[in-house]
């Protein structure tokens, strides 16, 4: 009996993350370099010549503004292209985010796709469904890179020509030029498309709207109307690259480039128009804040940490112990400044430092609500004040970095069992990293920011509870502290740290970075099961949903020194008025926010 061999795929699909023309698109890393890239499946009867062609047309496609083709890859499950993959999301996604994107912003993404277009065009080919859904996006340290994917339905020119040519699959009608309701394809018909989402991004919606026979009718009879908001000059190349008959639009997708450049020249850019963002529509929430009835202190609360049973507070030296159910509160003195409370399913773990010897001593304490809340000695200990460490929620295991010299680059990383408080690895040295997640009972994540110059860049490595490190990946961007979320920890907020009026939501599986325009530079970042929480010392408060996108804001007018989600309808937050610490619980109003 003769057995067939079906070779291993060369990708590990970690989850899908959309569906395109030939059926499921996938997230998936490569078992040989750890490269993340996209699989576009072929679904079974779909026809194998036009997953062929988009292969073809790829394959010579080699351009910054084209999302590239590594390869075809074929085993036992079936049949993949192998696609560059970009984490930014579409400009669909962009698109939507409520607030407005800057006028430069706008240009240089046409520009992006423009370039892709001219590229395929002096290959001759016609792409045949450009649309937002279509221009993936690539992150970059000041703004996104547009790339042009999805060439499933292209033609080329000799393809145009030919009156035989099977029907069906002809693209969006949303953004389909007036002849390709005829059968007709040109490099013209790119050109329209592309202004219909040149027109969307100046004026925020498109200009014909209803259904596929409406927009027929429209884009064939109709004229578009521009507002006076918009630049004169770039209402003409809007006109232009959206005339009815196609031989009145742009010779080339090269020609209108040259016009945006022209008018990018002349057009007199403020700084407004240089942000990314320019306005951000928000919300004012009204505020349900109630003090916490029974609870003042004469010391400042510098953290708050909540495990749905007791809330720990932390004060420059004791820590203090709120029983949620009893109503219970009690203190627990420390000789030592409190430099950090984690939370645990059962209990707090607290680490505190003080001077030793020429050096710092950091003292860690695992408070357990299984045991009387009085002194207990710490049950680990380090000669160092440069440290990083992070705990599993479920005590399953602890993570630490520290220096041993302060001028030193490198440090030594120990993982620890919480239950046996032995080493579950050999001590092993490392660069320093700027901080240290514990995600789940498997795995970590540290941070490595990085900055060569010009290059900006944060890697991020995953390491397992054996201490080993595993295949990182990087970002182009500064970011040195991640705020996981406590519903899915593989979901993290940060702070650009150069520029800090931008919020980076980052999630791993699948990998996407989403940019998110500030109003103000948060002091505190919580992350809830509904979403992110944001605010800083003077009581702004601003409300995110997982997905980054703004609920809405409100203005406390009070001097919030830590907080806390308390459930999924409150959050605690702690204040310091007239040299007294107070507890105020915030009611989140879902139905008006929604």
């Amino acid at each position: 009996m003769i057995k067939h061999f079906i070779p291993r795929s060369n990708y590990h699909i970690l989850g899908q993350i959309g569906q395109g023309q030939f059926g499921q698109v996938y997230f998936a890393i490569s078992r040989k370099t750890g490269e993340f890239v996209a699989l576009k499946s072929l679904a079974k009867g779909f026809p194998t010549n036009r997953f062929l062609r988009e292969f073809s047309c790829l394959v010579s496609l080699r351009h910054p503004n084209i999302v590239a083709c590594e390869a075809i890859e074929y085993h036992g499950k079936g049949r993949y292209l192998v696609m560059e993959y970009c984490e930014g999301g579409t400009l669909r996604n962009l698109m939507n985010v409520s607030a407005e994107l800057s006028l430069i912003l706008c240009l240089d993404l046409i520009t992006d796709i423009l370039a892709g277009l001219e590229q395929a065009h002096q290959q001759n080919i016609i792409h045949c469904d450009i649309k937002p859904e279509n221009i993936l996006l690539s992150l970059t340290a000041d703004k996104w890179i547009g790339k042009v994917t999805d060439f499933g339905i292209a033609k080329t020119v000799q393809d145009s020509s030919n009156d035989n040519l099977e029907s069906g699959y002809t693209g969006s009608p949303a953004y389909m030029a007036p002849e390709r309701f005829y059968g007709k394809y040109s490099y013209a018909c790119d050109i329209y498309s592309v202004g219909i989402i040149f027109y969307e991004l100046m004026i925020g919606q498109r200009p014909f709207s209803g259904l596929p026979g409406d927009l027929m009718l429209a884009h064939l009879n109709e004229r578009i109307k521009l507002p006076n908001v918009v630049p004169q000059l770039l209402q003409d190349i809007i006109r232009k690259a959206l005339e009815k008959l196609p031989q009145k639009r742009f010779l080339s997708a090269q020609s209108m480039i040259d016009a945006i450049n022209i008018a990018k020249n002349k057009l007199n850019f403020n700084q407004e128009y240089t942000k990314l963002f320019t306005h951000i529509n928000l919300s004012n929430l009204t505020p349900k804040l109630s003090e916490f009835t029974d609870f003042s202190l004469s010391e400042k609360i510098n953290q708050i940490v909540n495990n749905n049973k007791n809330i720990y507070f932390a004060t420059q030296n004791k820590v203090i112990k709120l029983s949620w159910e009893l109503k219970k509160t009690e203190i627990l003195n420390f000789n030592q400044s409190i430099n950090k409370l984690i939370i645990l399913s059962q209990g707090c773990l607290v680490l505190t430092q003080k001077p030793y010897n020429n050096t710092f001593q950091s003292l860690f304490y695992y408070l357990s609500e299984n045991k009387p809340f009085q002194q207990v000695t710490p049950f680990f200990q380090l000669n160092t004040k440069i440290l990083k460490f992070s705990c599993s929620f479920y005590e399953h295991w602890l993570a630490t970095i520290y220096k041993t010299n302060k001028h030193g680059i490198t440090a030594e990383f120990k993982i620890l069992s919480l239950a046996s408080l032995s080493l579950l690895n050999s001590p092993k040295f490392c660069p320093f990293p700027s901080q240290l997640i514990i995600l789940d009972k498997r795995y970590g994540l540290a941070l490595f920011p990085r900055f060569f110059q010009e290059n900006k860049r944060t890697y991020l490595y995953l390491f397992n509870r054996r201490g080993h490190f595993l295949k990182g990946f990087s970002i182009p961007l500064l970011i040195s502290e991640l705020t996981p979320n406590k519903a899915n920890p593989y979901e993290l907020f940060s702070i650009e740290t150069i520029k800090p009026n931008y919020g980076i939501l980052i999630n791993i599986n699948p990998f996407k970075i989403t940019r998110i325009s500030l109003e103000f530079i948060p002091n505190f970042i919580i992350g809830e099961s509904w979403g992110y929480g944001l605010a800083d010392t003077t009581g702004k408060l601003l409300l995110l949903d997982r997905n980054g996108d703004y609920i809405g804001k409100i203005d406390l007018n009070i001097r919030i020194t830590a907080m806390t989600g308390l459930n999924e309808n409150q959050l605690l937050i702690a204040t310091w008025e007239n040299e007294t610490a107070k507890l105020f619980i915030l009611d989140i109003d879902f139905a008006e926010k929604m």
